[in-house]
């Protein structure tokens, strides 16, 4: 029997992550590069596909693939951005996705890395 790939649906790397109050910042896992400097201004690396804030449930940063990939699949985000709504956008097992809540503030991003773009 041959399952056809439209039934399966691709599988995203989704993890939470807890930073401590401090302002390290979060480093792309793929080339090491911080996502942001000193005083937290958002700096993407070329494998930042997009960052999601949860709490507003709206982006800070969209990559024109990520712009691209939404536009084309017409997919709606009316809520929290996590795995399964990536993987209707498209992506696979190289996208990692990274729910990282930080203490302090509470605040609850969503950092999603591409780790085959060019």
């Amino acid at each position: 029997m041959n399952l056809s790939n439209a039934f399966l649906t691709p599988r995203v790397s989704y993890a939470s992550v807890y930073q401590a109050a401090s302002v390290a910042a979060l480093c792309c896992p793929a080339c090491g590069t911080p996502q942001e400097d000193e005083l937290q201004v958002l700096q993407p690396c070329k494998h930042l596909a997009c960052v999601y804030d949860q709490e507003a449930q709206q982006f800070t940063f969209k990559s024109d693939n990520f712009k691209q990939r939404l536009a084309l699949s017409q997919t709606s985000i009316t809520d929290e951005l996590d795995s399964h709504v990536l993987a209707q956008l498209g992506y696979g097992d190289g996208l990692l996705a990274l729910d990282l809540t930080r203490a302090g503030c509470w605040s609850r991003e969503l950092f999603a890395f591409d780790f085959n773009a060019d």
